[in-house]
This record gives C-alpha cells, sequence and structure tokens, in this order.
C-alpha cells in the first residue's frame, strides 16, 4: 500500500467556497481560443480577471489521514513517488504525464517539455510525500498545460490514442498543490469527457468559432486559488463548469462514465511555478 492511498481514509474538515471556473486550453485547441477569439475563450474578463462560466464548489480540506483507516486502492491516480511521467497502473488506467505549449509564442518556454516524471520536493512534501509534479513556464500566449491521461489504447491501424475511462462511481478528485515563486497564483483544473474530446465524436475538431457552438475542448473546469503553501482540493465533477464556447454538456460537470485527462491548464501572458502531488478519485 503507498502513502498517498491512504489519504482517502482521512477524516477532513471541509470548507466550501464557491468559485466561477475560468479560461483554460488543450494541447489540440485552436490557437484563436487562446487568444481572445472565439468570444474571447482564454482571454481576460471586463474587470481584468479571467474569464467565467458556471460556478461550482471547491472544497479545500488540509489534514494528514489516519493510516489505520479503510483505504480504497483503486482509487489513486498516481502519487507522484515513481519517479516516470507514468500514472499508477491502477484500476484499470495505464496513462501518463505530458505538458506542453502552443508552437505560436517563439520565445515561449515550459519544464518539462513533453513527458512530465516527478521531481524531488525541497525539505519534503505533504504528508511525508517526497516527490511530486513540477511544471515551470512563461510567455505563451494561446495555451499551456500539465496533462494525465487516463487509458491509452490501440484504435484502427495501430495507432495509440487516449480512450475514455469509466469513472461513474466516482465523486471526485482530489490533490495536493501548491505555487512557486515567480508565479500567478491560479491555475485552472479541468476534465475533458467524451462530449469535449474530438475521440468521443461529439465535438467538431475544426470548428474555430464559438458561433457553431460545437468546438471541442470546452472542457468541464474551474479555477484553483493556489499559494506557496501545500493545499489538498476536494472537488466533485459537479462543481466543475465549461465555459460556454464548444460542444455542450448533458449535464453539470464531465459525463464521468466517458474521462479522457485531468487537465490543469495555465493562463496565456503568465509566468508559471506549479506543484502537483497525491491525486486521487474520491
Amino acid at each position: 500500500m503507498t502513502r498517498a492511498t491512504k489519504l482517502r481514509g482521512a477524516g477532513l474538515a471541509t470548507l466550501l467556497l464557491l468559485l466561477a471556473p475560468a479560461c483554460s486550453s488543450s494541447p489540440a485547441i485552436p490557437a484563436d481560443y487562446g487568444t481572445g477569439g472565439a468570444g474571447g475563450v482564454g482571454a481576460r474578463g471586463a474587470d481584468g480577471g479571467p474569464d467565467s462560466g458556471a460556478a461550482g464548489a471547491l472544497a479545500l480540506v488540509g489534514s494528514c489521514p489516519d493510516h489505520n483507516a479503510p483505504v480504497d486502492p483503486t482509487a489513486l491516480i498516481d502519487d507522484m513517488e515513481a519517479g516516470a511521467s507514468a500514472i499508477l497502473i491502477e484500476g484499470g488506467r495505464n496513462g501518463g504525464w505530458w505538458a506542453g505549449g502552443d508552437t505560436l509564442s517563439p520565445n515561449a518556454t515550459i519544464e518539462p517539455d513533453n513527458e512530465a516524471p516527478s521531481a524531488l520536493i525541497p525539505n519534503g512534501g505533504p504528508c511525508g510525500s517526497l516527490h511530486a509534479k513540477h511544471v515551470t513556464g512563461q510567455g505563451f500566449t494561446s495555451w499551456a498545460v500539465l496533462t494525465a491521461s487516463l487509458v491509452v489504447g490501440q484504435v484502427d491501424g495501430g495507432m495509440y490514442a487516449d480512450m475514455p475511462y469509466d469513472a461513474h462511481i466516482r465523486t471526485g478528485i482530489t490533490f495536493w498543490a501548491r505555487i512557486g515563486t515567480p508565479s500567478v497564483d491560479k491555475v485552472r483544473f479541468a476534465v475533458s469527457d467524451k462530449y469535449t474530446r474530438p475521440e468521443g465524436g461529439f465535438c467538431d475538431n475544426d470548428a474555430t468559432t464559438a458561433t457553431t457552438k460545437t468546438a471541442c475542448y470546452d472542457t468541464a473546469g474551474i479555477d484553483l486559488p493556489l499559494t506557496t503553501t501545500w493545499t489538498q482540493f476536494q472537488i466533485p465533477f459537479g462543481g466543475l463548469g465549461q465555459r460556454m464556447f464548444g460542444y455542450p454538456e448533458k449535464q453539470m460537470g464531465p459525463d464521468a462514465s466517458a474521462i479522457y485527462t485531468i487537465d490543469f491548464n495555465f493562463y496565456p501572458s503568465t509566468v508559471f511555478d506549479f506543484w502537483l502531488d497525491d491525486i486521487s478519485f474520491y
């Protein structure tokens, strides 16, 4: 049993905050979505803050677990301790972590770039953790992301591609996160599903304007309020909202029976230094 698996057994006090999800991107999102095109997706709101969509509930929790409590080992997505870019092979999942950004920003940088292994946490992490995902970058004008695919499989022609994962028995996702310095203090957490990924067959990957309401990558998500202190987030699927530029969900939040990726999106034209640890379904 891993250290992070035991996190599921903790009795945790919960603080509920109502926040509006902000803009985001994805590796295949059309370029104009991140620069104010398509109705301002990925742009700033009228008050200078992020564009927002439907409000969602964000729960912040903050205590380490009782290691004697019962746990569900199939809930753990990754405790980051193996060091590699692959997530844990658990519960039928076999995907991995990837980080990158748009190619429209020649002076932009992101580290890691492509596969995203874990990094050693200076002075240790939450609840005795030693390793976490760490992504730094700057200068992207359209999009940048840390993303985890849950299932990868072969499709027609023998090519490997992201496949849907059925998490309908789960309520949401929990993880620990913080920022370094200097860094923007908000990152958008999002979940893609069959309606927002082109592989699902519902949205139109060639749509370039919001007027069609068929574009892909209008993922359900929410802004994370981050500080330099490790914070544990517990986010229900039903508390995530779209930005209303693409193919609409049939319910509030993603379709948990067909999840493709878990995304941490960084705002355009910002400097980011993001740490992530112990991510799990609950």
